[in-house]
């Protein structure tokens, strides 16, 4: 019988594989996309942020924008450490806060124009026809303010009432309110885009008569259709020169702890006080703190 020459096949390896290899190259430089952990906690991980970024509800959006804006960061700052922390921010959370925002300017000092400046709410620009004004008592005023503060209730306002706020009982306010001013004891601003009042605050006047060179701020509402458009920011700024003008050079002013308008108020320069834990209930149900802010609106008291 002929002798056959049998010939290793080239495909076969020219050494021996250890077992459970399958001779194929090495893997070593192979990296799967859930790295080093678990496979199970990078496909948590990735539903996660999918369900956070991509398809929130209105309601959760709303609220992360509102909180984001008491402690003066942007939506995507305030949910970013939602997603790689897993928790939300406090206003008690001065060192976290802090570095977040240095780490903004950071980013915007080296380049403006880069992909990361879209993450940076610009500051509102103020509408160029708005116009500010006192107002007085007429029947028209009070109903237009009356919706306001309805409208500032039923969309979690923090400002003395719970909801349902009923219409009468608004408008029962905001006369005692205006009859108020007409006796020169506060002075009410109103914020108008053409013959819409969109907006208003209360620069409170009467007060104890060791307090004449002081003010208060309340009832600072916009309405929904017109925030994030410098609204408030104007409406303070006039009431700061009101103030001024009735030789009131010390404001201070509460807002709610949950959901109020801290950020507004430090961005225009107010100081924060302190803080009453459980002060007020929030108009759907729930104890919230007040935080107390103050601005001085003169270097030096007037000799």
């Amino acid at each position: 019988m002929a002798e056959i020459d049998i010939r290793r096949s080239p495909t076969e390896p020219t050494s021996s594989a250890p077992a459970g290899h399958n001779g194929g190259p090495p893997l070593d430089e192979h990296r799967p996309e859930w790295g080093d952990g678990g496979i199970g906690n990078y496909f948590y991980w990735k539903a996660a942020h999918h369900a956070a970024w991509h398809n929130p509800s209105p309601g959760i959006v709303a609220f992360r924008i509102r909180k984001a804006e008491r402690l003066g960061l942007t939506y995507e700052e305030y949910t970013l450490e939602i997603l790689e922390r897993g928790r939300h921010l406090q206003i008690e959370d001065v060192e976290r806060i802090a570095e977040i925002k240095q780490r903004r300017a950071a980013r915007a000092g080296t380049d403006r124009n880069n992909t990361a400046s879209r993450f940076i709410r610009p500051e509102p620009s103020f509408m160029p026809d708005i116009q500010i004004r006192a107002l007085q008592s007429s029947p028209d005023t009070c109903a237009m303010l009356s919706e306001m503060l309805v409208e500032a209730v039923a969309n979690g306002g923090s400002v003395s009432f719970m909801h349902p706020l009923p219409l009468q009982e608004a408008k029962a306010f905001w006369r005692d309110s205006l009859g108020s001013a007409d006796r020169g004891e506060r002075i009410v601003l109103g914020a108008f885009d053409g013959a819409e009042l969109i907006g208003t605050v209360t620069l409170l006047l009467k007060l104890s008569q060791n307090q004449p060179h002081r003010a208060e701020i309340a009832k600072m509402l916009t309405r929904v259709s017109h925030r994030h458009r410098g609204v408030a920011t104007a409406l303070l700024r006039e009431a700061e020169r009101t103030a001024i003008e009735h030789g009131r050079w010390l404001l201070v002013l509460d807002t709610a702890e949950d959901e109020g308008a801290a950020g507004l108020y430090e961005r225009v320069g107010f100081k924060l006080a302190g803080l009453i834990p459980d002060y007020a209930f929030k108009p759907y149900g729930g104890l919230t703190g007040t935080l107390i802010y103050w601005k001085r609106l003169q270097e030096r008291a007037p000799a």
